[in-house]
C-alpha cells in the first residue's frame, strides 16, 4: 500500500539510488509495487546525476514516488543520503535499482525486525536471475581474512569453519545468524539505528560503505542479522557497467576507489597502522604472484604478472598519496 499521506508514518521507506539504469529502475519499483500488499510504504529515488532519462521516466510513469534529483554521480552512500534525510519510515531499505524483491519479501524481513528489538541492520539472500545464490552475508574485513581470500584458501575450502569464514560458505543457511556486514543491495536499518548512528558515510564513493555503517551499528550497541527465510534477484554492477569508459577501464579506476575506500575504512576504525598492515599484506601476497609468475612466458602467466604489477603499482601509489596528504597537515 503506497502512503500518500504526509502525516501518517510508512512501515518502510525504501531508497532507490539511479545512475543510467532506467528500465532497471522502472521493473524494481514495479516489482516493490506488486509485492508490498498489505504494507504502508514510501517510495524515494534519488537520481543519481543520470543521463538516459530516469529522472523523467520516474516524473511521467510513478508521479506519486518521491523523486531526488543530483547534479552528479556521488556513489551509493552520497546518493542514499539525501533519501535517509527525508524517509519517514519506522525501517529504512537501502534497494539497488537492479535488486527485484519477491513476494513475502518485505513482510517477512519487517516482521523478523519487529520480533527482534536489537537487530539494527538486516540483510537477505541474494540470488542470480539464474537461481544461483550471492554471497551477501560477510565477517568484519581484517588481516586475517584479507589473507584467506587473496590466496584463494577461503574458496578451496569453503566448507571449513576457518578457511570459509569471510563469506560464512560453511553455514547452510537454514537459519538467521548474526553475522559482521551484509550487502547494501538489500540493506534494511531500524529507524532508531539510524537515529542513534547517523546516515552513511558520504567520504566511501564505493566500496566498505555499508562495512563501515554496520561496524558503527555494532559498535552502538545493535546486532547485524542475515535472514535466509526470503530472497530477491540481484543483476549486479548495472550502474557500473553504465559508467563512463575511464571508471572501468582495465579495472584501474574500480581498484583505486577500492583501495582508497579500504584505506579510509581501517584509519577510521583501527588506526593507520592497521591500514598499512592490511595493505601490505596485499601488496606482499602480489609480489608473490608476480616473482612466482616471472619466468614464465604463457599468457596466463603473463596476464598473473601484469594484474598483479597493476595491484602493487596502485596500492603504493594509494600509500604515497596518504603520505603526502597526512604531510600537508
Amino acid at each position: 500500500m503506497l502512503n500518500n499521506d504526509s502525516q501518517s508514518i510508512p512501515d518502510i521507506s525504501i531508497i532507490i539510488v539511479s545512475f543510467n539504469t532506467r528500465e532497471l529502475t522502472k521493473e524494481c519499483i514495479n516489482c516493490v509495487k506488486e509485492n508490498s500488499t498489505g504494507i504502508d510504504i514510501e517510495i524515494i529515488v534519488v537520481d543519481n546525476g543520470s543521463k538516459d532519462g530516469s529522472a523523467e521516466m520516474i516524473e511521467t510513469d510513478f508521479s506519486w514516488v518521491r523523486l531526488i534529483r543530483l547534479k552528479e554521480n556521488r556513489g551509493f552512500a552520497g546518493g542514499n543520503i539525501p533519501g535517509m534525510k527525508i524517509a519517514k519510515g519506522r525501517y529504512i531499505l537501502l534497494l539497488n535499482s537492479d535488486a527485484f524483491i519477491r513476494k513475502n519479501t518485505l513482510e517477512k524481513t519487517i516482521s523478523y525486525m519487529d520480533q527482534h528489538p536489537d537487530t539494527g541492520i538486516l540483510g537477505c539472500k541474494l540470488t542470480d536471475p539464474d537461481g544461483r545464490m550471492q554471497p551477501s552475508a560477510r565477517m568484519l574485513p581484517g588481516p586475517l581474512n584479507k589473507f584467506l581470500t587473496i590466496t584463494g584458501l577461503s574458496d578451496r575450502y569453503s566448507k571449513s569453519r576457518f578457511f570459509g569464514r569471510v563469506d560464512y560458505t560453511w553455514w547452510d543457511h537454514s537459519y538467521p545468524l548474526r553475522v559482521g556486514w551484509v550487502v547494501g543491495a538489500y540493506f534494511l536499518i531500524r529507524r532508531e539505528t539510524m537515529d542513534s548512528i547517523g546516515y552513511l558515510d558520504d567520504r566511501y564513493f564505493l566500496y566498505f560503505e555499508e562495512v563501515d555503517y554496520c561496524l558503527a551499528a555494532k559498535r552502538s550497541g545493535w546486532d547485524v542479522f542475515y535472514f535466509p527465510h526470503t530472497e530477491i534477484v540481484h543483476l549486479g554492477g548495472k550502474s557500473a557497467e553504465k559508467s563512463d569508459r575511464t571508471f572501468s577501464e582495465n579495472g584501474k579506476q574500480i581498484l583505486k576507489i577500492r583501495l582508497e575506500s579500504e584505506w579510509k575504512y581501517y584509519q577510521k576504525f583501527y588506526g593507520w597502522y592497521y591500514a598499512i598492515i592490511v595493505l601490505g599484506i596485499e601488496l606482499f601476497w602480489n609480489a608473490v604472484v608476480y616473482i612466482k609468475n616471472l619466468h614464465s612466458n604463457s599468457l596466463k602467466a603473463h596476464n598473473k604478472r601484469e594484474n598483479s604489477k597493476q595491484i602493487m603499482n596502485q596500492i603504493m601509489a594509494t600509500l604515497c598519496e596518504v603520505y603526502r596528504s597526512y604531510k600537508s597537515k
